[in-house]
């Protein structure tokens, strides 16, 4: 059952179409008795909380995860530039 939730969860995008469709296929999965009734009310309620989980994060608390910015990347980009630069006329001598 987790393997089968796994693969089922990572294959549904979490946009409202998809989570109509999700439901309808977990409905044949019950109805074909690949999972029980149980097993399928686990997997709605399970899409549901992934789907009202998905909200997001503020940016004052991407701030304190200490993330790099777009900034921060390309600064540390240029910067390994330049001392590339810097070794290949060294090795070029």
């Amino acid at each position: 059952m987790e393997e089968l939730k796994r693969i089922f969860l990572a294959g549904v995008g979490f946009t409202s179409t998809s989570v109509e469709k999700a439901e309808k296929l977990i409905d044949e999965m019950v109805e074909k008795g690949r999972v029980t009734v149980q097993e399928g009310k686990e997997l709605q309620n399970e899409l549901t909380r992934k789907v009202t989980d998905k909200r997001p994060v503020p940016k004052h608390e991407l701030d304190q995860m200490g993330y790099a910015k777009k900034e921060d990347v390309a600064a540390l980009e240029a910067k390994l530039d330049a001392l590339d630069e810097k070794l290949n006329r060294l090795l070029n001598k």
